[in-house]
């Protein structure tokens, strides 16, 4: 299979493998069972760098070793990789009935951590992705946006959908994405007014109308984000980014230069303020 596409799918279950095992190294459990873990996830990682090449009864046997390491030690660090490690295994191999068995059972055993049920269920709907069924694939991200809409995958799920049909060419269905991600992150930060969560779901919102070449809701929205947020946080990143729309999208370098000129006053030591000189420098040069 040479699709590009399902290539970087792939990638996100080898991603998560080796990271989960790196990260074991460093839970707080004995030495005893960390060295115990340690061999089981050499194991693992010989399956990983060759999945295609590995005897079905090496990979059984593996599993075996997971399970049973979960079996024993359910609360620490280590069990838990445990668990998404026999799912990510099964799938990289391409045995993908007994991986998403293992993911609907994760999703039941951490169903009070919505966190790790959320992710299971991407992973579950990534290898639907794999077979190239993506309505499958689509119906597991909605049940994560439903289900568990204030966690990181949570809110990571619009955008991916919306890039999903943006890789695909399908301009009609990423819009309609984006404009559901617009309402889906509109209606999450209003139940949590002038928060850090409602601060980047307003973000993720200019993002959104960026990306479907809405400039000047997009330039509504930063401004919006500047009156509500006063006070709270920084707004060089803000700044920085409106007057990138100003004079790339919307044709106005007098603007740009006015915002980057209170960029500077505003936030002199900014690690942005040199950056903003220079473009002042080159937009009024261009002006003459």
């Amino acid at each position: 299979m040479n699709n590009p596409d399902l290539k970087s799918k792939k990638s996100v279950f080898l991603s998560i493998l080796l990271g989960a095992l790196i990260f074991s190294g460093c839970a707080n459990d004995d030495y005893a069972i960390e060295k115990k873990y340690w061999q089981i996830k050499k194991q693992a990682s010989n399956i990983v760098g060759n999945p295609h090449a590995t005897p079905p009864n090496e990979l059984e046997r593996v599993v075996g070793a997971l399970n049973q390491f979960s079996a024993q030690h359910p609360k620490s660090n280590l069990g838990l990789d445990a668990d998404f490690s026999i799912a990510n295994l099964y799938i990289l191999k391409g045995e993908y009935n007994p991986g998403r068995q293992q993911l609907n059972k994760l999703i039941q055993k951490y169903e009070k951590s919505p966190e790790l049920a959320a992710q299971a269920t991407f992973l579950l709907g990534n290898s639907y992705e794999l077979e190239e069924k993506w309505l499958s694939a689509l119906e597991q991200y909605k049940k994560i946006m439903r289900d568990y809409p204030e966690t990181i995958k949570g809110l990571e799920m619009p955008v991916y959908i919306a890039q999903h049909y943006k890789i695909k060419y399908e301009p009609d269905k990423m819009m309609a994405a984006y404009q559901e991600a617009i309402n889906y992150y509109k209606a999450i930060s209003a139940k949590h007014p002038v928060t850090p969560l409602s601060y980047n779901l307003d973000l993720l919102v200019a993002q959104c109308y960026g990306e479907m070449k809405e400039w000047t809701q997009a330039v509504n929205t930063l401004n919006a984000i500047m009156v509500t947020y006063n006070g709270k946080v920084r707004f060089e990143d803000v700044l920085l980014t409106l007057a990138g729309i100003y004079a790339q999208k919307l044709n106005n370098p007098a603007k740009a230069v006015e915002i980057l000129n209170v960029l500077i006053k505003e936030y002199p030591k900014s690690k942005y303020a040199k950056t903003a000189k220079d473009i002042i420098k080159r937009l009024s040069e261009k002006q003459k």
